[in-house]
């Protein structure tokens, strides 16, 4: 297709024939069309300008949505990240506190064994300390019964004979 222009359409000139058409009808006629033509191709240009306007927007956009499918891509990557290192942070705290509670219960059960241990000894050494004690107390029942016995003894014999006895057995055993 050929671009016409508006001055290549003013300045058409057309040959001369008998019976022709009327030049100033057909002048004017043409000026119409110039006109028309000007108008097109000034709203042509501006169209043009607009579509590539429109055009750099589109392109801008598409880097933005490129941008912005990036943006969310890595974020969903690192909410999937952040999520497994949450998940794998709360096994090793389930995983520990269960460790934890394990020892402890270990511990306990040691310590109960330990306790169970000393009462154990505690209650044995109870049974020799009365036994201890009983045989003390026998011994001491005997002391007093040795000691009412002599009491009696004294009590039949007059004080004076004890007394003599005491210094006679004291004088023999110093001569």
């Amino acid at each position: 297709m050929v671009e016409l222009s508006a001055l290549d359409i003013l300045g058409k000139q057309f040959s001369r024939r008998l019976r022709g058409y009327a030049p100033m009808e057909v002048h004017e006629f043409l000026s119409q069309i110039a006109t028309a033509v000007e108008g097109l191709t000034r709203d042509r240009g501006e169209l043009r300008q607009r579509v590539h306007r429109l055009e750099q927007e589109l392109a801008d956009y598409r880097e933005r949505e490129s941008a912005l499918h990036e943006a969310l891509v890595a974020a969903q990557r690192t909410a999937e990240s952040t999520v497994a290192a949450a998940r794998s942070e709360s096994q090793k705290v389930i995983d520990d506190g269960h460790a934890l509670a394990e020892r402890l219960v270990e511990e306990a059960n040691q310590r109960a064994q330990n306790i169970e241990a000393l009462l154990s000894e505690l209650r044995s050494r109870r049974r020799e300390a009365r036994s201890e004690l009983m045989r003390i107390v026998e011994v001491l029942e005997g002391f007093v019964r040795d000691d009412q016995k002599r009491e009696q003894e004294e009590r039949a014999t007059p004080q004076l004979a004890v007394l003599q006895r005491r210094t006679a057995s004291s004088s023999e055993s110093s001569g």
